[in-house]
């Protein structure tokens, strides 16, 4: 079957013309050879050798030793194309989804298209998460030719920055993978040999068409004008997704549903909301956690979360993890702890942190995105017999039955239906330590030692069979900051100083490595602006660790800090009525990339949002343009509310409002009780003197006609603001609230 080259429509009858055209001239000229068309460029040096070695990110260092030539991101190579008279052939590739290292593979593999690449093109590679504003712009680009997104990209572009051709490239066979290269390539070169001033004409025009088409698109005026109403309604029917017989959640497509889960488990808990959103959203979050905590996306022998699922069922995970995940998990996690008091919740978000210590840190305490090279899925399923072999009789009875192996396999037929993985199976904890134990008569603190003997042995098993791989090495800002977030929202549900103190000193040292003024860059080392200089998405991030410290430490230093940042993405990232992604020093592309769905991540509008409330409301709000471009809830987010979970968790904060105003002579144990609420449903600031505060006690502000109560016991905060008499006796037994401890504010 042939691959559909997806060309825009000019261009695609251009090409069956120039078909033709070439045709003819054939048959008259057989001897003459079109490259002698082609007008002489001047190459400049560095375009015959491969330059990633010099830039950092795991992308480009993961393509340093290609021979394909590959160049960075930047103005000057653009330059150099400009000079050579070369179009470039760029691939947009992002860490997270590693299987563009399988297909760039390919390509090296095969002589020829080396070749080809090298002598008519500037080969362009660009990390989408490093260039957020390209990696958006692949979703634009694969609609724009009716195709499903999929990277990498393939993309012809001039030396102008317009694209002339591209197409999506998903993992496939090497010779698949070649064929669809050469297609393109054959049509794409012979047509800028031929016309090459059609080409840079046509499409400089396409891009002028695709600029108006995507900012008329991103500045239609489709707001809700009764978002808190709006809100109730999303959260409804993202719980109406969930079917707790068919054990399906509709709509969320094959990857975690973190974000998901942290808007339902912190609407479940969350004061104001009517009583039967707030019952749907617990019984979906605890019917959630039932199908995912005992699932193989939560790998036993090492405790990290997988970021992927291969099919309809959790049963078969895609083997791959990266940092970023593992924060976003860990939190989603830890929300739902707040919400249920599920105690698996916990100590799955705790295993998830303590493997992503030993996975994705630097030795200088940093994060890394984590990017590891495919491997067979089959290197990580076991069979009955290797487990009985490897732990003998006495462990491999109890271990298959905790972790639901079988003889025949466990994947569902449905996940396997060519059953390529007969006798396989995969991991998935189904019982905790202490079920284990007490199926054996035998005592936890007895059980565990032989518990974790077991598990090293597997573990040590599977590393054998995966091999040793490199190990990412370049510190990675977003990754940091994720795992900042994480220590603190374990803080918050433990208690445990160690999860503070972690929390403080890593922003501390994010501080040191990714700012320098209030300035971001997504790696620790220096890199051209295009390649490194932070995006929005990452100063929205940042002020969102920034703050979430801030919950946990009542530190004023932090929200200075915070309001620099938001001050300057102001300035940097609006204009034209969008929130624009990317700098002008950095945007190399003349498009006006804004991310306001979540594509790969939380997108930027969701956390702009919810930084632009949360400084509002401890009162240090954002400059007017940009609270305006970041405070709306779309219309058609009742329609996907999956792709906007991230923006209606900061419409929840905002329309439904819990702040907790504290004295300065708080008592210690009321000033713990209150750095340990839900992070970011609940904002906490310091008394100023017109809210006439009594000594020793906090003031809650509910909803927005503000209605305040003054409280003076911890059991009373968190009666007040976790509202679940189930969830306050599961999380921690409390006494009864006295009347005297919670009294109207006059």
């Amino acid at each position: 079957m042939k691959t559909r080259i997806p060309f825009p429509r000019p261009l695609a009858a251009l090409l069956v013309c120039l078909a033709t055209v070439v045709s003819v001239s054939c048959r008259k000229e057989r001897n003459e050879d079109p490259r002698d068309k082609a007008p002489v460029g001047k190459m400049a040096p560095e375009l015959l050798t491969n330059q990633l070695g010099r830039y950092p990110g795991a992308v480009y260092r993961s393509q340093a030793l290609s021979p394909i030539h590959w160049q960075p991101w930047t103005k000057e190579t653009m330059e150099s194309a400009k000079a050579a008279h070369r179009l470039m052939f760029c691939v947009i590739a992002t860490p997270q989804q590693p299987s563009f290292q399988e297909v760039l593979a390919a390509l090296d593999m095969d002589p020829t298209a080396v070749q080809d690449i090298n002598d008519d093109y500037v080969p362009v590679l660009i990390d989408g998460d490093a260039s957020r504003e390209m990696g958006i712009l692949t979703a634009d680009l694969c609609l724009e030719i009716g195709r499903p997104l999929n990277l990498p990209l393939f993309v012809w572009m001039t030396y102008e920055g317009n694209p002339v051709a591209w197409i999506p490239v998903p993992p496939s066979e090497p010779a698949a993978v070649r064929e669809l290269f050469n297609q393109s390539h054959s049509m794409v070169a012979q047509m800028w040999r031929e016309v090459p001033e059609y080409v840079l004409k046509n499409s400089r025009l396409d891009n002028e068409n695709r600029r108006a088409r995507i900012k008329q698109r991103k500045v239609v005026k489709v707001m809700s004008e009764q978002p808190a109403e709006d809100l109730v309604r999303c959260l409804r029917q993202l719980a109406s997704l969930y079917d707790p017989y068919s054990r399906s959640f509709d709509e969320t497509g094959g990857l975690f549903p973190s974000s998901s889960l942290e808007l339902l488990a912190s609407a479940a808990i969350h004061p104001g909301l009517p009583d039967d959103a707030r019952e749907r959203c617990i019984f979906t979050t605890r019917e959630l956690l039932k199908d995912l905590l005992s699932s193989a996306m939560f790998d036993p022998l090492d405790g990290g979360v997988f970021a992927a699922r291969r099919n309809v069922s959790w049963a078969l995970p895609v083997f791959n993890r990266d940092c970023t995940t593992q924060g976003r998990v860990a939190v989603a996690l830890l929300a739902a702890c707040h919400a249920t008091g599920d105690p698996r919740a916990l100590e799955k978000a705790l295993n998830i942190i303590s493997y992503t210590e030993k996975a994705h840190r630097t030795q200088d305490g940093l994060f890394v995105v984590g990017l590891a090279p495919e491997s067979d899925p089959a290197k990580w399923m076991w069979s009955v017999e290797e487990v009985s072999q490897i732990l003998g009789p006495q462990d491999a009875d109890w271990w298959i039955k905790a972790t639901g192996m079988q003889g025949l396999g466990n994947l569902p037929s449905e996940v396997d239906p060519r059953r390529e993985y007969f006798r396989s199976n995969t991991l998935s904890l189904t019982q905790t330590v202490a079920e284990i134990a007490a199926g054996l008569s035998m005592p936890v603190e007895t059980f565990t030692p032989r518990f974790e003997a077991a598990r090293a042995k597997l573990l040590a098993v599977r590393e054998n069979r995966l091999g040793k791989t490199l190990r990412d090495a370049s510190a990675h800002a977003p990754s940091t900051f994720r795992m900042v977030s994480a220590y603190a929202a374990a803080f918050s549900i433990t208690g445990d100083e160690n999860y503070r103190q972690k929390a403080i000193s890593l922003l501390k040292l994010a501080r040191e490595s990714f700012a320098a003024g209030v300035e971001l860059r997504v790696f620790a080392t220096d890199a051209p602006a295009p390649v490194g200089a932070g995006r929005a998405f990452l100063y929205a991030l940042a002020i969102q660790a920034i703050l979430d410290v801030a919950a946990i430490t009542s530190d004023e230093q932090w929200l200075l800090w915070s309001e620099d940042l938001a001050t300057s993405a102001a300035e940097w990232f609006t204009g034209d009525q969008l929130l624009k992604e990317c700098k002008f020093d950095a945007q190399l592309v003349d498009l006006p990339v804004t991310e306001l769905v979540m594509l790969f991540d939380d997108s930027t509008a969701g956390l702009v949002s919810m930084a632009e409330c949360r400084l509002a409301e401890i009162g240090r709000p954002l400059v007017a343009s940009f609270s305006e471009l970041a405070t709306p809830l779309p219309t058609y987010s009742l329609d996907r509310p999956v792709l906007h979970t991230d923006l209606l968790l900061a419409t929840m904060a905002r329309h439904f409002r819990a702040t907790v105003v504290y004295s300065a002579d708080i008592p210690p144990a009321l000033k713990l009780a209150m750095e340990r609420l839900p992070l970011r449903m609940v904002q906490r600031r310091a008394a100023k003197p017109a809210d006439a505060m009594p000594a020793g006690a906090v003031k809650l502000l509910l909803g927005e006609d503000e209605q305040s109560l003054i409280i003076t016991t911890p059991e009373a905060l968190q009666d007040a603001l976790l509202p679940s008499p189930v969830i306050s006796e599961n999380l921690q037994p409390s006494a009864p609230v006295s009347p005297q401890s919670i009294t109207p504010d006059p």
